[in-house]
Formats: C-alpha cells, sequence, structure tokens
C-alpha cells in the first residue's frame, strides 16, 4: 500500500512485499490483531512487523534502533492511518494511488527513518583507551572524526594496540574465564556488541554478561559514536 525508504538498508520491495503477504494469515494467527510486535531477525538488520485493525505494518530497522520505539511508533502509523482512511480500506479495490498523501505523514511520525536511533556505544578496555585517543586526535587534525560507517569498514581488522593484554590475575582470581578473557581483548573501540559475538561465534547475550562484567570491574570503558 505504502513503502518509505530512509537509509541504506536495501532489499528487493517486490520479494518483501510477497514475503509479507504470506506472512499476512500468520500474523493474525500471532497477534490476533491485538497489536504485538513480532521481530525477525535478517543478519544485517530486523523486520519488525504490527498487525493491528486488519493492517500489517513492516519496518526494516538498524539493529541499533530501539525496538519498544519502533513498535511504539508502528502503532502510531497504523492507528492514524486506519483513522483516516477507515472508508477506502472497507471496500478496498486494490488502487494504492489514493493513500498517496499519507507518505508525509508516515515521514513525519518515523522523523524520515530516525525516531527509534539510539546513539551507539562501543566498549573498549581502558588499557586500549589512550592509543585509541591517539589514533582519534590524528583523525581530527585532519578534519575526520569516527562515525558508524567507519565501523563497518574496519570491523574485520584489529588496531595495533590489540597486542596489549590484561593482567592474567584477572583468571587466576576468578574474575574472568580464559574464554571471557579472550572476548574481553576485543573490546578495541571499533567492534560492538554484535561485531564480538559474531567474531568469538558465541551469543551475543554471553557477550554482554562479559561485557558488563568488565565494566563492573572498572576495566571498560565506552565510546559514543554518532
Amino acid at each position: 500500500m505504502i513503502h518509505r525508504k530512509y537509509g541504506s538498508i536495501e532489499f528487493n520491495q517486490d520479494l518483501v512485499s510477497g514475503f509479507l503477504t504470506a506472512l499476512k494469515d500468520f500474523s493474525i494467527e500471532f497477534s490476533k490483531g491485538s497489536g504485538e510486535l513480532k521481530v525477525i531477525d535478517m543478519q544485517v538488520f530486523y523486520l519488525m512487523l504490527v498487525f493491528k485493525e486488519g493492517v500489517l505494518i513492516t519496518a526494516a530497522a538498524d539493529k541499533n534502533d530501539d525496538a519498544k520505539i519502533t513498535h511504539k511508533v508502528l502503532n502510531d502509523v497504523i492507528d492514524k492511518f486506519t483513522n483516516e482512511y477507515e472508508d477506502n480500506l472497507e471496500n478496498w479495490t486494490g488502487d494504492v494511488r489514493i493513500f498517496k498523501d499519507f507518505e508525509e505523514k508516515i515521514d513525519k511520525i518515523l522523523k524520515s527513518g530516525r525516531v527509534a536511533e539510539i546513539q551507539l556505544k562501543i566498549p573498549i578496555l581502558k588499557i586500549y583507551k589512550k592509543d585509541f585517543k591517539k589514533s582519534q586526535s590524528r583523525l581530527e587534525r585532519k578534519g575526520m572524526v569516527l562515525s558508524e560507517d567507519d565501523l563497518r569498514k574496519v570491523s574485520d581488522q584489529k588496531p595495533e594496540w590489540t597486542s596489549k593484554r590484561l593482567p592474567r590475575q584477572v583468571i587466576t582470581q576468578g574474575f574472568l574465564t580464559e574464554e571471557q578473557y579472550d572476548i574481553a581483548h576485543l573490546a578495541d573501540g571499533f567492534h560492538t556488541v554484535s561485531d564480538i559475538a559474531e567474531e568469538a561465534g558465541i551469543p551475543e547475550s554471553k557477550v554482554q554478561v562479559v561485557i558488563d562484567n568488565l565494566d563492573n570491574l572498572g576495566l571498560l570503558k565506552f565510546i559514543e559514536i554518532k
């Protein structure tokens, strides 16, 4: 009925529409029209589905988007859409042109795709922080700053300062296991928690426990990326 694109996520619109059509009956079943959120992990992004008042709405959301905020605004879109087109929907013949004027309202509600964005925080061990700041100072002198796009480009690289290691006492004293010790050194200022989980080959939830533990031990800092 309506399609809006704001960010860099690319997919075949017709293919996704067919996929969503196939999900329609399932959506009715899982939500009973209650507006419940369903999330499908597509690795690079999430598909967030809300079915309410006979309308299925889906957002391809970046993994840096807040699911609760996304859920709320998708419900808001459905509410405004059904209120405005209630009569049209009752006897709709398939002409999508009648919904054209609603595009600007979607843009406003979703703040052109930025409504659910949360500031990205990258974990970094304190032993790496000094070297990291030096590298950023060199960038700043060139009039550049670290961005989320930069993180995507260097996610498979290891900065030179990662040769440093935490003292082994954190293992012998029982603060970290060997596995957690290895995971900790992936917190280099360029890898998100998701990146670390992917590289370590373990669930993200497990990595988050390690990150929280390091934070509680005072061994970690966070870098905010805009």
